[in-house]
């Protein structure tokens, strides 16, 4: 299961906006290496909004990650929502990439910890990159 951000404006102190998501190699490159592995993937958001991602940061010579990003972009526009999901019996881990979008709205997500908890309980393994760790936070959220 990969959990990833659908959050794309991050509020600055002085009030701008900075423009983020997920970076797409702390997210992709992994998933690269999941897939080489034999691993299969869904993608979760906490609205099931379309992934948002630092398209900044797109490594664009790296013909493995963009083969990848076009094979997933049906579901980076369409992923499940984090409520939605109920068991974790169809997954191997949960992989949170990095990217300062993931501590927009993750850190707060009931669903998200809720997930978590029950991958702990489950000795899953919990993968997390960069800012990906603040996603940890939603496990104090959970009622």
């Amino acid at each position: 299961l990969v959990v990833c951000t659908d959050e794309a404006l991050m509020s600055m102190e002085n009030e701008k906006k900075f423009n983020t998501g997920n970076h797409p190699v702390e997210m992709l490159v992994p998933m690269l290496h999941f897939q080489n592995a034999g691993f299969a993937f869904d993608i979760a958001t906490e609205t099931a909004g379309a992934v948002c991602l630092e398209m900044w940061a797109f490594p664009e010579k790296d013909d493995a990650v963009k083969d990848l990003h076009k094979t997933i972009e049906a579901q980076m526009k369409q992923p499940k929502k984090l409520a939605d999901i109920k068991s974790l019996d169809d997954y191997a881990a949960i992989f949170v990439p990095g990217g300062h979008g993931c501590m927009i709205n993750l850190p707060t997500s009931v669903a998200l910890g809720s997930l978590l908890h029950m991958a702990h309980d489950q000795n899953m393994p919990t993968v997390t990159l960069c800012h990906g760790p603040s996603t940890l936070l939603s496990t104090a959220t959970e009622g």
